[in-house]
């Protein structure tokens, strides 16, 4: 079972991670997914893998407010229905 972690408390990028798991898919699916509402602004395999690095990490990317509304609207109707 997750724990969901305090909201007041939580990144975007962790709130990204949280909402992923709980949806049971892959990275690489759940980005299929995040992407194809964005049609050629999607994002690649690589700089997704950044949104779940360790901030402290070279390859961590920081996951802005409106990218998370969007996980938040494709990953949100999947945990929902689990």
């Amino acid at each position: 079972m997750m724990v969901l972690m305090n909201t007041r408390t939580r990144t975007n990028n962790q709130r990204l991670a949280e909402l992923v798991d709980a949806t049971g898919l892959s990275r690489a699916e759940a980005l299929a997914l995040f992407n194809a509402p964005l049609g050629p602004a999607g994002y690649s395999y690589e700089y997704w893998k950044g949104f779940f690095c360790d901030p402290a990490s070279k390859r961590y990317k920081p996951l802005r407010d409106d990218l998370l509304t969007h996980a938040e609207k494709v990953f949100g109707k999947i945990v929902k229905r689990s």
